[in-house]
């Protein structure tokens, strides 16, 4: 009863600053296929319904999908941003997609009796209350996969254990990445017996490398993911800095900010272009375009990862790994804390405090010397892989 009057009560706030964020982000805002469900598809066996927020949860799910999809398991795919959508769209082809409810207790009943899912699979952190306590009153399991519990978060939900405790109870298995991970779930309430270490399913993508011969043919370096103009100018203060024989190629990890580092190369003298509108002779591209950056990590002498200069948890490390491209992040990779660290551990990424330590690595990656970083980094994404198929079979023994 709490979760159902605090969700009717803040619901009207939540709903105006999704529409804020949304404009601001100049994002397609989703109202109607997040109150009314679609029709879905006749059931083909037993169905389950798989959850990510964004793009990095629907990436992640995707290798787990395949194994349970072979299994002969009908699959239906939810996702919470438009940007997701997007991704889901393309990935699960023959999968029915569609939005994630608002987590009001009338909605998620309505969903659930129109999916009729014989189990639920959820990525990584995303704890709605209304819609694990409806789907456990309805005997339905849950599955968290993937799970991982950010520094902040942690802290947050350690101040409401009490709450959280009747939460975790929701899951029928919380499958996590790390021991580390294991501890802070167990520390805020899942059930000691519930919580398992399976690894990291983002170890168990695959990607298709680009064919675009007009940008692989050149000699760049790649920043992916960046943040915010802070993060951009550092990254191009240190470019200026190495005098490397190198390009550089920039992608934001939100598209609409292209612009913004469009201008921003260009206060710096560079020639630049960007992805839409390619030219022969550039410095500097900023990537405006969605679905290409993983691809593009196949031919980079070096990959920056985005979101590590300043405290933003960092982003993926493994896709450029996947290619042995050379990895370099900064000071903040708190969201991949176990794998930042077991990568520089085992030689298999650098790490940069300044825009010269960035720039000595930048001229190092075009003189070709970083090629065996690259190497052992694709060596202990090998040794991670497999965290799907444990969690396919966890599920399946428990459905």
């Amino acid at each position: 009863m709490f979760f159902k009057i605090i969700s009717y009560l803040i619901f009207p706030l939540g709903l105006i600053y999704y529409y804020i964020k949304a404009k601001l982000k100049r994002k397609n805002i989703v109202i109607k296929g997040r109150i009314i469900p679609p029709e879905f598809p006749d059931k083909q066996g037993k169905r389950l319904w798989m959850h990510g927020v964004s793009v990095g949860e629907i990436l992640s799910l995707n290798p787990l999908a395949k194994e349970l999809r072979e299994k002969g398991l009908d699959i239906v795919v939810s996702t919470t941003t438009s940007t997701g959508m997007e991704v889901a769209r393309k990935r699960f082809k023959d999968f029915f997609v569609f939005y994630f409810p608002f987590d009001l207790p009338f909605l998620i009943s309505k969903y659930l009796k129109e999916v009729k899912p014989d189990g639920i699979i959820i990525a990584e952190t995303e704890l709605w209350p209304n819609f694990l306590l409806t789907a456990k009153k309805m005997n339905i399991p849950i599955f968290l996969v993937n799970g991982r519990m950010s520094a902040s978060s942690y802290v947050w939900y350690k101040r409401f254990k009490g709450i959280m405790r009747k939460i975790m109870d929701s899951f029928t298995l919380v499958c996590v990445q790390s021991q580390e991970y294991r501890r802070k779930f167990i520390d805020v309430g899942a059930p000691e017996n519930k919580v398992v270490v399976t690894g990291n399913m983002k170890a168990d993508f695959e990607i298709t490398k680009t064919t675009d011969i007009s940008i692989i043919k050149f000699k760049y370096i790649i920043a992916g993911s960046t943040m915010d103009a802070e993060e951009d100018n550092f990254i191009l203060k240190a470019f200026k800095k190495s005098k490397c024989e190198a390009r550089l190629i920039i992608a934001p990890r939100h598209p609409e900010r292209a612009e913004e580092t469009f201008e921003a190369a260009k206060s710096f003298g560079f020639n630049v272009c960007r992805r839409t509108q390619m030219k022969e002779n550039w410095d500097v591209m900023v990537l405006d375009t969605m679905g290409e950056l993983a691809g593009l990590y196949s031919g980079a002498k070096l990959s920056i990862i985005g979101g590590s200069i300043k405290p933003y948890g960092g982003h993926n490390l493994l896709e450029p790994a996947y290619f042995g491209s050379p990895i370099a992040f900064g000071l903040h990779m708190e969201n991949f804390n176990d794998l930042a660290e077991e990568f520089i551990r085992e030689g298999a990424a650098l790490i940069f405090k300044t825009e010269n330590e960035l720039a000595s690595i930048m001229k190092e990656a075009s003189q070709g010397n970083l090629a065996l970083i690259g190497e052992k980094g694709k060596k202990v994404l090998n040794r991670l892989k497999g965290a799907s198929r444990k969690n396919a079979e966890l599920i399946l023994s428990k459905i």
